[in-house]
């Protein structure tokens, strides 16, 4: 896959450098972004500094301001320019903007923090596709939020069903965005989307590692296809990735240990390694829309083919989903979804998802919501949270709800 899309990104470049001599127009630059904030009630939140990690503890209720009830809020700049012939050079720039407090920007692949945490990438657009590199949003995540009718919201979603999945490895903490299984957020990565054809829409991402002396270290691999017609979308998605869960587990066995050099050790001895295969994900998808109604449901697994695992974590999971919409008026929008994650090495040990909302239009740009979710934990290592970026503590029920407003620009 490697070679293949180094090759396409030098026959672009070749095919639009033939068209520079032509006149050329910009379109753009284009200011723009989303702001969604509510307040949310719920319980059973962690007081562990580790997030995500499934740790032991007495859970505590909230009611607080919160950003990201639809999705998070981010403003972006973007911008086309027409370089002739069928050709154009892309740009994007978007980040995290928190409207409870007005910080900005986010963590990225590190444990660092991006101003433009969510893309940076330049690109090229011609009748071959379009080719995109930088920091970017993962394909997988558009190929199965299109076929999930709760749409990958921060709230009650196959998004926050997925974090589930994640947290329930036992080694991702939330304090990077390069997660155990799939990845939503690439660094590195040169993105290349086919033409459509047949209604289908195929993307390729291959994110290089930037490791020195390894080709393979840290390098993240995606492949989704995506069928559009008749009010019939299939999705289908693969992801692939080595040395996710390294820094994790090594802060894990660090704190075990108290020393730096045996937590390193012991996480190698685990199997943890740059190169170590620990993140394999495939999904595949269906939603079918009606007049007003659509439903939907998927099918997800979860593996980590190197077996590198922490203490009560895992390397097998599964998901699935089911879910409804009905749009009884334009502006009006009722959503239903539920799903449930199984753990497949700890025996017994799951969780469940149940959640719905209400949208009311106020104008084509703003609108108003409200959600409500429940989640039942079941073993030590299962943490589900209905509401994104709010852990909870594990092998525990946590009922939410969420009133706001989204208005986008």
């Amino acid at each position: 896959m490697k070679r293949t899309l180094i090759s396409l990104a030098v026959l672009a470049s070749l095919a639009a450098g033939s068209s520079l001599a032509q006149t050329t127009a910009q379109t753009g630059p284009t200011l723009y972004g989303n702001l969604d904030l509510g307040v949310l009630s719920i319980n059973n939140l962690t007081p562990s500094p580790l997030a995500y990690v499934p740790l032991a503890a007495k859970g505590a209720s909230s009611v607080q301001m919160k950003d990201g009830g639809l999705g998070a809020s981010n403003w972006g700049i973007r911008g086309r320019e027409d370089l002739g012939g069928g050709y154009a050079a892309l740009y994007q720039l978007q980040g995290n903007l928190n409207t409870k407090d007005g910080m900005t920007g986010g963590v990225n692949s590190t444990g660092g923090m991006s101003f433009f945490n969510q893309t940076a990438m330049v690109g090229l657009a011609g009748p071959f596709g379009e080719l995109r590199f930088g920091r970017q949003v993962s394909p997988m995540y558009w190929a199965m939020a299109s076929t999930d009718a709760r749409g990958g919201r921060y709230f009650g979603s196959v998004l926050t069903a997925l974090v589930g999945l994640n947290s329930a490895s036992g080694a991702w903490a939330g304090n990077q965005s390069n997660v155990a299984f799939g990845t939503i957020y690439n660094d590195n990565a040169i993105l290349y989307t086919a033409p459509t054809f047949a209604n289908i829409t195929v993307n390729a991402e291959y994110a290089l590692g930037n490791t020195a002396g390894s080709g393979r270290a840290n390098v993240q691999e995606a492949l989704t296809a995506v069928y559009d017609a008749n009010g019939l979308k299939l999705s289908a998605l693969w992801y692939n990735g080595y040395g996710n869960n390294l820094g994790v587990a090594t802060a894990l066995y660090t704190a075990a240990t108290g020393s730096a050099a045996t937590g390193a050790a012991a996480a190698a001895a685990a199997g943890f390694s740059p190169t170590a295969n620990t993140n394999r994900l495939a999904s595949v998808g269906a939603l079918y829309t009606l007049g007003t109604w659509t439903v939907s449901g998927s099918l997800m697994q979860a593996r980590n083919p190197a077996h590198a695992i922490v203490k009560g974590g895992s390397d097998s999971l599964d998901l699935w989903s089911v879910g409804a919409g009905w749009r009884p008026v334009p502006h009006i929008n009722l959503t239903a979804g539920y799903y449930r994650v199984k753990d497949n090495r700890n025996a017994g040990n799951k969780s469940s998802q149940f959640a719905m909302g209400a949208e009311y239009s106020l104008s084509r740009r703003s609108l108003l919501y409200v959600q409500v979710g429940e989640v039942k934990n079941e073993g030590a290592n299962m943490n589900m949270s209905p509401v994104y970026a709010s852990p909870v503590v594990p092998n525990t029920s946590v009922h939410a709800l969420m009133v706001g407003m989204r208005h986008s620009f």
